[in-house]
């Protein structure tokens, strides 16, 4: 993992050092199976690393574009990112726990739909 966070902040920097500002974002988490998000393990990892990070979190049991409109995410506050294609990445977090969650992501463990905040409206990531 130790390789991946070095790629992970060389594109940050990189983004920095061209003045590109950060975009603003808010992720809404789950896990790909019906269960309880108060008592999944996963969850509690993911809310642990967003606790970590001083992200504001809550839970939502509806979120746009998702196919199961019964599902709970968790829904955070915004987040300064870089986004690339092959993910949203946030700026001011702990390196270990960025690749952290996109281990998660791509393993499945977890699922991550991403909004970009232009003017006060959401933008679904695109």
């Amino acid at each position: 993992m130790e390789k991946r966070t070095e790629v992970i902040q060389e594109w940050i920097d990189a983004r920095r050092e061209r003045g590109e500002a950060a975009t603003k974002c808010m992720f809404y988490i789950t896990v790909p199976k019906d269960t309880d998000l108060y008592k999944d393990e996963t969850i509690k990892k993911i809310e642990g690393i967003l606790d970590k990070n001083h992200v504001s979190h809550g839970h939502v049991d509806t979120v746009c574009g998702a196919w199961n409109l019964n599902r709970d995410w968790i829904e955070t506050g915004e987040i300064d990112c870089i986004v690339e294609f092959c993910g949203v990445y946030p700026v001011n977090w702990d390196m270990d726990d960025v690749a952290e969650l996109e281990r998660m992501e791509t393993e499945g463990e977890i699922i991550v739909l991403v909004d970009w905040i232009e003017d006060g409206k959401h933008i679904p990531n695109h």
